[in-house]
């Protein structure tokens, strides 16, 4: 295996009709992801968008990537930055740090349990560039919340 290429984690998300979470991910739309179940990980996650259940020009490729800094129970204050309605029984992943491609890439299945809810290993290839983008802004936490 080439070092010099570097291995990030990748999350999958859908884009579907109406509610293209990857691509909201993508432009800053969504800046929580929400998900039943946490895991331990923190650091960048590469946003894949799903190949099999997504609608539009992003199936089946890496999008950006971005910096998933806190995992927490979701608040009612979640609920525009997830794009989803209250749930107390689902766990806010917050995001920052966006990161864009030079072009998109297709990546690999993968074979994982539970895929959409696991991380899994990708490399990003030698040509693709990393672009960052500190034009995003992340979801403003409020003490009160």
């Amino acid at each position: 295996m080439d070092k010099s290429r570097k291995t990030y984690k990748a999350l999958i998300m859908n884009n579907y009709a109406g509610a293209p979470y990857a691509d909201w991910i993508k432009t800053g739309e969504k800046t929580i992801e929400t998900r039943h179940r946490a895991f331990s990980y923190r650091g960048d996650v590469v946003i894949c968008c799903g190949k099999t259940n997504s609608v539009g020009s992003s199936a089946g490729k890496a999008l950006c990537i971005v910096e998933l800094w806190k995992i927490r129970p979701m608040r009612k204050g979640d609920e525009e930055a997830a794009g989803v309605s209250y749930d107390p029984g689902i766990r806010s992943f917050l995001l920052r740090n966006w990161r864009h491609f030079s072009r998109e890439f297709e990546f690999s299945p993968q074979r994982v349990s539970g895929a959409w809810q696991s991380l899994f290993d990708i490399t990003i290839p030698e040509d693709v560039k990393i672009i960052p983008r500190p034009d995003i802004q992340p979801f403003e936490e409020k003490e009160s919340e």
